[in-house]
């Protein structure tokens, strides 16, 4: 590794934006989000959720998806699973009224304890026709459902196609963070009793009724604290995104503390182009006497492009991210620091691989490179993680196995011989170490070690999970896992330094609803 303390301003000439439209250019994935994890989500599984009130098991799966499958329509094939599954003896005990409820909500792939609204015209019209629960569905629910008429629409507040975050709370319980199916932002938290409580933060922000959640990063640093950024769209009309962004907040506010945090959220405009649409938002890691930095890729006049800035600074103009030797050897880069902020690049060169920091222009004239050479082989992959130095990360890095680079240090440490590993996750703590990756299959998996000790093995993780989201649990010396279910469900684990689940319970949900098409008054608004 060679590194030079300039006082000359960098030089970036020639450096292209660092996201083109096109470019197969990847912006490394922030800590906490959710992972794909292995399974799959299957509308059996789902179906069997609404239903059953239940996860089916893997056989089950299997047995009621080929019944699906058969059916001439998605909604027949819902149909017909319904009916089967409300003939199992484990239903006998429900009510015709229950019954029709459930056989309701199967078709029309509704979310939600409560009855729907039309169940009373339903049963009324049962019951003068004399229709049997096979007549109704098949000759109602199903026709409504095909010509997209379910009526009174709601969905499930975590979804696993689309992010969502752990973190700890003060209490040391996860403190998840998901875009619901009607794409508004929720936290679940536990609370002192025990129990779930949901929380819908968009709420809190100017106009919630008329905006939906475009792109969210949620990161928590080291001292416990969170950064939240997100951009929020019109639901109606012209995508332009605002962008709001939160560093500091305390992990043990309560609803009301999280709610206040939001209603005054700082807005981020200045260098942001007028009528750009936001496509991801990504925080840097976090990291001990570090800014925290944001990264934004938009969609502006055709041409998508990144900018950065400082989310501690509002004051403080976005900048466009521009990377040494533009886009051609790029394999992935990330915003950072090493004593000053930058980003950090893994580039091709030849056969080889290099990761190279570049700090960003400063007004003092001051400059930091960095460059890592001695890389893996076929490295392509690397991580920032919260290490012992102060302003500066542990650098993991993979291709044919997995290696780290301690505080600035040129020396490798081997820590799996793994190949091929997308690296995705880390958390260090006083009492050990995690890291996670995912494979080429698309499994998860796990490798820790206690302070003072060697990486363990690599253990396969949340495999029964479609998505999952990890935060470290230094109270146990392991790691929470929450994840979603095939069925969609919610689910919390707890996982020792060995990667084996000690325990396991369901975060429980409340059903959302999309809100009513909005009145043209209400669009001709000013915001």
């Amino acid at each position: 590794m060679s590194k030079l303390f300039a006082y000359a301003a960098l030089d970036l000439a020639g450096a292209k934006p660092a996201a083109k439209a096109g470019a197969a250019v990847r912006c490394n994935q922030g800590t906490g989000a959710a992972i794909p994890s292995g399974a799959s989500s299957y509308a059996a599984a789902r179906v069997a959720r609404i239903v059953l009130r239940r996860e089916p098991v893997a056989d089950e799966v299997l047995a009621w998806t080929s019944l699906i499958v058969m059916q001439a329509s998605a909604a027949r094939g819902r149909a017909e699973l319904a009916l089967v599954l409300l003939a199992l003896p484990e239903l006998a005990g429900l009510d015709a009224e229950e019954r029709t409820a459930r056989a309701y909500d199967a078709v029309m792939g509704r979310y939600g304890a409560e009855a729907p609204k039309e169940m009373p015209m339903w049963r009324r019209r049962q019951a003068e026709a004399g229709l049997t629960m096979a007549q109704l569905v098949r000759g109602y629910f199903v026709r409504l459902a095909e010509a997209g008429e379910g009526g009174d629409p709601c969905a499930a507040p975590v979804d696993a196609r689309r992010p969502f975050f752990v973190v700890r709370d003060g209490a040391g319980s996860p403190l998840v963070f998901a875009v619901g199916g009607n794409l508004h932002l929720y936290m679940f938290r536990r609370t002192a009793f025990g129990n779930w409580s949901q929380t819908d933060l968009s709420a809190a922000l100017p106009h919630p009724m008329r905006h939906r959640v475009q792109c969210v990063d949620v990161r928590q640093a080291g001292d416990g604290t969170v950064a939240v950024a997100l951009a929020v769209g019109a639901r109606e009309g012209a995508e332009a995104s605002t962008l709001y962004v939160a560093s500091g907040l305390s992990g043990s506010m309560d609803e009301a503390g999280w709610i206040k945090a939001f209603r005054t959220m700082q807005m981020r405009r200045r260098g942001f182009p007028e009528g750009a649409v936001a496509t991801r938002v990504a925080f840097g890691p976090l990291l001990a006497g570090a800014a925290p930095l944001v990264l934004v890729t938009a969609r502006a006049q055709d041409e998508e492009n990144t900018w950065y800035f400082n989310a501690a600074a509002p004051s403080t103009p976005m900048s466009p991210l521009r990377l040494q030797g533009g886009l051609a050897r790029v394999l992935g880069y990330a915003v950072g620091s090493y004593r000053l902020p930058g980003a950090w690049t893994l580039v091709r060169e030849g056969g080889a691989a290099a990761l190279t920091f570049a700090s960003f222009p400063d007004q003092f004239g001051w400059a930091v490179n960095v460059e890592y050479r001695a890389l893996p082989y076929l490295a392509s992959s690397f991580h920032l993680a919260q290490g012992t130095v102060p302003n500066v990360p542990d650098v993991f890095v993979a291709g044919e196995g997995i290696v780290v680079y301690r505080g600035g240090h040129d020396v490798p440490q081997p820590v799996a011989r793994v190949n091929g590993a997308e690296l995705v996750w880390s958390d260090r703590d006083g009492t050990g170490e995690h890291l996670a990756y995912t494979d080429g299959a698309g499994g998860l998996w796990l490798v820790s070690r206690e302070l003072g000790s060697a990486w363990g093995q690599p253990r396969a993780i949340a495999d029964t999970m479609v998505a999952t989201a990890l935060c470290g649990d230094p109270a146990q010396s392991g790691v929470h896992a929450v994840g979603v279910t095939p069925g969609g469900a919610l689910m919390w684990m707890k996982l020792d330094v060995q990667g084996n689940v000690t325990s396991c319970e369901e975060i429980t949900q409340a059903a959302v609803w999309e809100e009513a098409p909005l009145e043209a008054a209400e669009l001709n608004t000013a915001a």
